[in-house]
């Protein structure tokens, strides 16, 4: 087995303000959170009862709901692992305001257990499963646990860029895809195809092209501690390679390997809790990678849950450090739960830092003056970050290279600035001004929305995410005839849509409840 001591490998490819809630009039916006800390439930699924759909909770523990589900009577289910199941009546939910909703934490410490099982009696040594045969027998039980027939998820699918704590380029969409089964190659097989319903650019978030481009390793953009890995595809390709539960016989990313070969001798595991998903038990194993694998510079921890009685893999949390730096530069979450007597996807989310290339990409476009208000308006190429426009002194405009007394910096649009003067002007004056003849001006220390300076060369640090969220399983479902595939070597905005081929409005597109992400 070859593994980098130095980088990461990972699979890449070429390719707030609460919003008002007068324009979510047909949704319950909703928010979970633990009843002890009252911190957010990231990725709680979100069922409704007695029917096949659902919805899968944010990182910040926020979900949206139809208001239709109200009107119905409806009752959710809300579970995730390690917290006592909840039901809620859609009808006691406000629809005009944040609806917070808590679940209890369920969560047994294994210390003791673990102190016991060291002692020389045999009744209890044969009790006892050492925590790496436990992840060998989850391992082993992959074949068994999941479905090895054709079938179905239709979810939510999102991508989008984190700057600054803002999304930017949020791109989001209801998508089928189909699966033959556990035995066959996901990107490759023929019958393993995804159709997309909807999927559009959410103007609501902001917009940056030099964080869009495409990867090209050391130029424009690139993963800095990372090494592309040569899979192709799109986007949706870069998402699934990641699952190392359903590519578990693949090569996948540093340093989980091969999955089924290379997981359990490249780490050190921990049998941490014991937890419990719709009242079952579930073993808590947390591990990190080896030094022999992962060398002196990087590292990666995660925790992986598996299931007391058939050792089906419910989670798998993987993280990507460099060592004294505690954000990961790369995470995958995937979890799986138990429908129809196999474990299917839940959902997966995917994570990795970049940097982008700002090549004097943060400019003025455009400077006028309006007589009518004695001031200049200023367009900027970029959405403005207006903490950054407080300070008058940053804003310096002469004529005939005498300093113009600025009385005013006001924001008109997201992109144009109007910077009133306290200037009593000849009507000579005022000519030259319309003209700019004998005016100059520097603006200082003002930053776009991604922190770019004014026509300055830097390069960004930002974050890519990529999700998956599924909302309702077909256990036994073959590629139809009359879809339209996604194109896999094409980005997903390219692709074609099937308007009429499925009754969307059964599903919701759950974007973040803010432009901001905590």
């Amino acid at each position: 087995m070859t593994t980098l001591k130095q980088k990461f490998v990972l699979i890449a490819f070429f390719i707030i303000p609460l919003f008002s809630f007068s324009q979510h009039v047909s949704e319950l916006l909703c928010k979970i959170l633990d009843t002890k800390t009252s911190e957010p439930v990231m990725f709680a699924s979100v069922a409704v009862k007695d029917q096949n759909v659902g919805v899968i909770s944010d990182d910040d523990g926020s979900f949206r709901l139809p208001i239709t589900y109200k009107r119905n009577n409806t009752i959710i289910i809300i579970s995730c692992i390690g917290y006592r199941t909840l039901e809620v009546d859609v009808s006691t939910l406000a629809s005009n305001h944040l609806n917070i909703l808590k679940l209890d934490p369920q969560i047994e410490s294994l210390s003791v257990v673990t102190i016991i099982a060291e002692k020389d009696s045999k009744k209890e040594k044969a009790d006892y499963i050492p925590v790496r045969d436990i992840v060998r027998k989850a391992i082993q039980n992959i074949p068994l646990n999941y479905p090895t027939n054709a079938h179905s998820y239709i979810g939510y699918y999102r991508e989008y860029q984190v700057l600054n704590n803002s999304y930017f380029n949020l791109n989001e969409g209801i998508m089928e895809e189909f699966d033959a089964g556990f035995h066959t190659n996901k990107l490759f097989y023929k019958d393993n195809q995804a159709a997309l319903y909807s999927f559009k650019q959410n103007t609501q978030f902001p917009q940056d092209t030099v964080l869009s481009k495409a990867y090209d390793n050391k130029n424009l953009k690139f993963i800095e501690q990372a090494t592309i890995s040569g899979f192709g595809g799109n986007e949706l390709c870069v998402l699934h390679m990641h699952n190392t539960i359903r590519n578990y016989e693949k090569q996948s990313f540093s340093f989980v390997d091969v999955f089924k070969e290379n997981f359990l001798y490249n780490h050190v595991f921990r049998l941490a809790n014991k937890t419990y998903l719709n009242g079952k038990p579930i073993y808590e194993i947390k591990f990190y990678a080896t030094e022999a694998v992962a060398g002196v510079k990087n590292t990666a921890t995660g925790v992986i849950y598996i299931a007391y009685d058939t050792f089906a893999i419910h989670k798998i949390e993987y993280n990507g450090f460099e060592k004294n730096n505690e954000k990961p530069f790369y995470s995958l979450t995937v979890e799986y739960v138990p429908k129809y007597g196999k474990m299917y996807l839940n959902y997966i989310s995917f994570y990795n830092s970049f940097k982008a290339k700002s090549v004097n990409s943060f400019k003025i476009n455009s400077v006028e003056f309006d007589a009518d208000d004695n001031a200049f308006l200023v367009s900027f190429s970029n959405a403005i970050d207006t903490k950054t426009i407080t300070k008058k002194k940053r804003f310096k405009f002469n004529y005939n290279d005498e300093r113009l007394r600025v009385s005013k910096v006001e924001v008109l649009t997201n992109k144009q600035l109007k910077i009133s003067l306290d200037e009593d002007l000849s009507i000579d004056e005022v000519e030259d001004f319309k003209t700019l003849k004998g005016i100059d001006y520097k603006i200082r220390h003002v930053l776009d929305l991604a922190g770019r300076k004014l026509n300055e060369l830097t390069f960004i640090d930002a974050d890519q995410f990529r999700e998956y969220f599924v909302q309702e399983v077909f256990k036994s479902k073959a590629v139809p005839n009359n879809l339209i595939f996604v194109n896999k070597i094409m980005p997903l905005s390219k692709s074609k849509i099937n308007n009429h081929a499925l009754d969307v409005a059964k599903y919701w597109i759950n974007s973040p409840l803010k432009t901001t992400k905590n």
